[in-house]
């Protein structure tokens, strides 16, 4: 089985720390992916800003874009990821 690492993607996911409000459309960002824990939730990190927050894995895109009218990135990908250390 072939391992990944530096997996990227999209997300418009909120970001807490950054000031998006819960429910409301939150900017397309490129993400880094940390780790994922097997089932829904991964741990990014945001490429521009550098802050970190986990979100579900639905939520994370093979191209910019919003949920439905672009593919999610594939969990399998997800599941073969080596993990990374956080970046400070």
């Amino acid at each position: 089985m072939k391992r990944c690492k530096n997996v990227t993607c999209w997300t418009d996911y909120p970001f807490s720390l950054l000031g998006d409000a819960s429910g409301k459309k939150a900017p397309i960002r490129r993400v880094a992916v940390l780790s994922y824990d097997g089932n829904k939730y991964a741990l990014v990190q945001c490429l521009k800003t550098g802050v970190t927050q986990d979100l579900k894995a639905g939520y994370l895109y093979r191209h910019a874009g919003r949920l439905e009218r672009v593919k999610a990135v594939n969990r399998r990908k997800l599941e073969r990821m080596i993990t990374q250390e956080q970046k400070p």
